[in-house]
C-alpha cells in the first residue's frame, strides 16, 4: 500500500504595498545621494559656499536700521533657489543618466521593481535633498547673518519650494532621458543651471539688458528666485503665494515630465523589441568598416616594427600629451567647464556689468578676458586633468601602465603639457571674441602673459595631481578640487574683482597661487602694458606651490587604487 502525500503549494508571498516600496526606494536613493561626495558638493556645499562668501563680504550691511534688515536677507532666498536647482535638476539628470548608460536601468527593468516606484523614489529623494539644502542655508543665515524668518509667509514659501523641487526633478529626468551619453547629460545639467543663474537675479543684482532679461524670464529659475526673494522681503506686504511664478514653474515641470515619460517609454520599446538605435548601428558599421580598411591598409606594415629602438623623450611626451588631450575632448563636461563656459562669461559679463556705456563695457571686457582665462586654466589643469587621471586609476588603467615600459615622468609631463596647451586655447578664444565684440586691446606685453599662463598651468597641474595622490576616490578628489577652486575664485579677483576684502580674508587669498596668477596675468594683459611684465613676486609664489605639489606627487602617488585605499585608512 502506497501512501501519497497531498501536494502542497508554496505559501504565497504577500505583495508589497506600493507605499512601502516607494518609501524603501526613497530611502535607498537618499542614502546613495548622501554617500556620493560630488553630488553633495553641488547640492549642499556649492550654494552654501556662495552664500557664506558673499554674505561675509556684503551681507553685514544694514539696509534698514529700524528693522535690522541686512543684505543677507535677500541673498539667502536667492542661493536657496540655487541649491534647489542644483540638488534636483543637476542631481536627477546626472544620477539617472548614470544608471541609464551603465546598464543598471536595463537590469532593473527585469526586476519586480515598477518603473514608477524607481522614478518616484529618485524624485522624492531629490525633493528631500532640496528641502535639506534650503533649511541648512536658512539656518546658517539666521545664525551668522541675522536673516529674519517671516513665519506668516512660510506656508507660501514651503509650497514654492515643493513645487520647484518636483518640477526641477522632472526637468532633470527629461535631460537624462534625452541625452545621448552620460558626459552630455553632465554638461547639459550643469551647463544650463549655472549660466541661467547669471540671468536669474542670482549672481547679478541690477538691471540686465532687455534681451537677457527676457531670456531669464523664459526659464523657471528666475521665477523661483523672485518668488522666494519676495516672500523673504520684509518691505513687501504679501502672503508669500505667487500664482504667476508657481504656474510658470509648474508648466516647466509638466513639460519635463511629458518629455521624460516619452523618452523613457521610447527606450523601453526599443529594449523590448530588441532593436538597436540607428546611431549605434551606424557607428558599429562604420567601426567594422574602418577596422576592415585598417587591416587591409596596414597588412603589409605589421610584419615590420613601427619604431626601431627606444622612443625619444620628446616622442613619449608628445604621445601622452595627445592621449590626455583626446581624453579631455571626449568628455563633454571637461571642455564645457574649462573652455566654453569661461569664454561664454567673457561674452556675457561686459554686457551685464557694463550697462550701455561702451567705454565701461570695454574696460570690463579687458579685465574679464584676463580673469576668465586664468579661471579656465585652473579648471583644466587643477580639476579636469587630475579627474581623468583618477578615473584611469580607479579603472585599473594606471595599474596596467605600471607594468609597462612607459616611465612615470612621461605620463605626468604629457598630461601637464596637454593642460598648458588647452589653457593657451582658452586665452586665444577669450581674447579673440573680446577683441571682435568689445574692441579690447591686446598689449605688446602679451608674451609675458603667455609665460605667466604657462607657469600657472604647470603649477595648477602639479597641485591637482597632488590632490589625487592624497585623496583616494575619484568623486572625493573632484569634490576637493572643485570646492577649493570655486571658493578661492571668489576671493582671488576672478568673480569679484577689485573688492575690498576683510584683512584676514585678503591675507588668506594671497596665501594661495590662484590670486597671484590672476593679478600677474591681468597686469601683463593690461591695455597700457608694454615691455616685460612678469611680476616676479607673483611667479615666485606660483612656482613654490607647484614645487610643493610635485613633491607630494613623488612621495604619495600610487597607481594601484587598492594600495592607495589602504594607505589612506592607516
Amino acid at each position: 500500500m502506497t501512501l501519497t502525500q497531498p501536494a502542497t503549494s508554496a505559501p504565497a508571498v504577500p505583495a508589497t504595498p506600493a507605499r512601502g516600496m516607494l518609501l524603501r526606494q526613497t530611502r535607498h536613493e537618499f542614502v546613495g545621494l548622501v554617500r556620493t561626495p560630488v553630488l553633495l558638493f553641488f547640492a549642499l556645499l556649492f550654494p552654501l559656499a556662495f552664500f557664506v562668501i558673499l554674505s561675509s563680504l556684503l551681507g553685514n550691511e544694514t539696509l534698514d536700521f529700524r528693522s535690522g534688515v541686512r543684505l543677507a536677507q535677500f541673498l539667502a532666498p536667492a542661493f536657496a533657489s540655487f541649491g534647489i536647482a542644483m540638488s534636483t535638476l543637476s542631481v536627477m539628470a546626472i544620477g539617472f543618466a548614470e544608471i541609464r548608460f551603465n546598464g543598471v536601468l536595463k537590469r532593473l527593468s527585469g526586476s519586480p521593481l515598477p518603473r514608477s516606484v524607481l522614478l518616484g523614489g529618485r524624485m522624492t529623494a531629490g525633493t528631500f535633498l532640496a528641502i535639506a539644502a534650503t533649511v541648512i542655508l536658512l539656518v546658517v543665515g539666521v545664525v551668522l547673518y541675522d536673516v529674519q524668518i517671516l513665519w506668516a509667509r512660510m506656508p507660501g514659501f514651503a509650497v514654492t519650494v515643493l513645487v520647484a523641487a518636483v518640477s526641477f526633478c522632472a526637468i532633470g529626468l527629461a535631460i537624462a532621458a534625452l541625452a545621448p551619453s552620460f558626459q552630455v547629460a553632465i554638461a547639459l545639467a550643469n551647463g544650463l543651471v549655472i549660466p541661467l543663474a547669471f540671468l536669474s537675479d542670482l549672481f547679478v543684482v541690477g538691471e540686465l539688458p532687455d534681451w537677457l532679461d527676457a531670456i531669464g524670464w523664459a526659464f523657471p529659475l528666475k521665477h523661483l528666485v523672485n518668488a522666494l526673494g519676495d516672500g523673504m522681503n520684509p518691505f513687501l506686504d504679501t502672503s508669500g503665494f505667487y500664482p504667476d511664478h508657481l504656474a510658470a514653474i509648474a508648466a516647466w515641470g509638466v513639460l519635463g515630465a511629458v518629455v521624460a515619460a516619452w523618452a523613457i517609454r521610447r527606450d523601453a520599446i526599443r529594449q523590448d523589441a530588441g532593436r538597436v538605435d540607428h546611431r549605434t548601428r551606424r557607428a558599429q558599421q562604420d567601426s567594422e568598416a574602418g577596422q576592415g580598411r585598417a587591416v587591409t591598409r596596414h597588412a603589409g606594415r605589421d610584419a615590420a616594427p613601427r619604431r626601431h629602438g627606444r622612443p625619444s623623450a620628446t616622442a613619449l611626451i608628445v604621445d601622452q600629451m595627445r592621449h590626455a588631450t583626446t581624453e579631455q575632448w571626449r568628455d563633454w563636461s571637461s571642455p564645457f567647464f574649462g573652455i566654453f563656459f569661461p569664454v561664454l562669461l567673457v561674452v556675457l559679463f561686459p554686457t551685464i556689468f557694463g550697462a550701455t556705456d561702451p567705454e565701461i563695457r570695454q574696460e570690463v571686457a579687458q579685465t574679464i578676458a584676463a580673469t576668465m582665462t586664468v579661471y579656465g586654466t585652473a579648471v583644466i589643469a587643477y580639476v579636469n586633468m587630475p579627474q581623468g587621471l583618477a578615473e584611469a586609476r580607479e579603472a585599473n588603467v594606471l595599474k596596467r601602465w605600471a607594468g609597462s615600459p612607459l616611465p612615470s615622468w612621461a605620463l605626468f609631463t604629457g598630461r601637464a603639457v596637454s593642460s598648458t596647451l588647452l589653457a593657451l586655447l582658452v586665452m586665444v578664444a577669450a581674447y579673440a571674441l573680446a577683441v571682435v565684440i568689445y574692441g579690447i586691446v591686446v598689449p605688446p606685453s602679451w608674451p609675458s602673459a603667455v609665460v605667466v599662463l604657462v607657469i600657472s598651468a604647470l603649477s595648477f597641474a602639479a597641485l591637482g595631481m597632488a590632490v589625487i595622490s592624497v585623496v583616494r576616490g575619484t568623486q572625493s578628489a573632484l569634490a576637493v578640487c572643485l570646492g577649493s577652486l570655486i571658493s578661492l575664485s571668489f576671493i582671488s579677483d576672478i568673480f569679484l574683482f577689485g573688492v575690498d576684502f576683510p584683512a584676514w580674508l585678503d591675507a588668506l587669498a594671497w596665501t594661495f597661487p590662484l590670486r597671484h596668477a590672476v593679478n600677474a596675468f591681468v597686469d601683463a594683459m593690461a591695455a597700457d602694458a608694454s615691455g616685460v611684465v612678469l611680476g616676479l613676486d607673483h611667479l615666485a609664489v606660483i612656482i613654490a606651490w607647484g614645487v610643493v605639489g610635485l613633491l607630494v606627487v613623488l612621495a604619495r602617488f600610487n597607481a594601484d587604487p587598492v594600495r592607495l585605499r589602504r594607505r589612506s585608512t592607516r
